[in-house]
């Protein structure tokens, strides 16, 4: 079973671990770091989730954009949901990645990954332009 994207807070993640019936040696937590109010509360939410037993191999970030990406790679989780050919321009992966056999290699880039897609990194120029 996989479930999670729906939930916002670390107490959200805690009710559903704690009443929701979840298994931690099968089933897969799906938590959107972009709703759940970015990398602070998902670091509480993956401690919460170490407290109880389940390794954060077990989550698999939903959202398929930028930041779900840097943080499945930068913390180790389990993978990340990816939509190559929808929601762009945040979609995707950084300009040059390739996927090899369902892997890929995200480049050394500050942030959260915006500076990898010139057409994301465009567009937020534009959006932050006086």
């Amino acid at each position: 079973m996989a479930t999670g994207e729906d939930l916002f807070s670390m107490q959200d993640a805690r009710n559903l671990i704690r009443y929701g019936g979840m298994r931690a040696d099968r089933d897969w937590l799906q938590f959107d770091c972009a709703l759940s109010y970015g990398l602070v509360e998902y670091l509480r939410t993956l401690d919460m989730l170490k407290e109880h037993g389940w390794s954060a191999s077990r989550c698999i970030p939903h959202g398929g954009h930028q930041m779900s990406l840097n943080i499945a790679a930068g913390l180790g989780l389990g993978g990340n949901e990816s939509y190559p050919d929808l929601f762009q321009p945040f979609g995707g992966f950084p300009d040059g990645v390739k996927v090899i056999e369902g892997h890929v290699t995200l480049p050394d880039l500050p942030g959260i990954g915006f500076e990898g897609k010139a057409d994301l990194y465009a567009h937020m120029q534009r959006l932050s332009a006086p």
